[in-house]
């Protein structure tokens, strides 16, 4: 029977290490998000979404609204980002977001809520101010029930 020795258990750990990459998403208020992953995308304010692979060059890139994506042993899961800025190394990812969730903090009824109010209000808005601040709301609790899986936020 083949035993692993200890270099050998070493040297997998490091090859393991060197296939993920460190996500930390962190807001003004909390901690939200903090593993070792193998890939990582998130939506960028002006170019679309940005991947990211263990070993990827160094960047600093604004963070848009939306849907940041990560795998994990094998599975993909979703968190919400709204706005700030990203800090991108071949070891780590750091995202310091102005807002952002995991799918067992979003409120389902909440977040529903919120798309009926936001869908009222761009009915209801007159000048291009209320229609831009009802607009933004109204992506905010799609997101978010995207996030969560719900049917008005379309899904993946």
């Amino acid at each position: 029977m083949l035993g692993i020795r200890a270099a050998d258990s070493e040297s997998l750990k490091e090859i393991a290490m060197s296939l993920t990459i460190k996500l930390e998403v962190v807001t003004p208020e909390r901690p939200v998000f903090s593993a070792d992953v193998a890939e990582v995308q998130f939506p960028t304010a002006s170019c679309g979404y940005y991947g990211i692979l263990p070993g990827h060059t160094p960047v600093m890139t604004e963070v848009g609204d939306g849907l940041l994506y990560y795998i994990q042993e094998g599975q993909k899961h979703w968190l919400t980002v709204f706005g700030g800025f990203a800090e991108v190394g071949p070891e780590r990812v750091m995202v310091l977001a102005r807002e952002s969730e995991t799918m067992d903090m979003i409120d389902l009824e909440r977040a529903e809520a919120s798309r009926q109010r936001a869908l009222k209000l761009l009915k209801e808005a007159h000048t291009e101010h209320d229609m831009a601040i009802a607009q933004a709301k109204l992506d905010a609790s799609l997101i978010r029930l995207q996030a969560a899986g719900h049917p008005a936020g379309h899904g993946f």
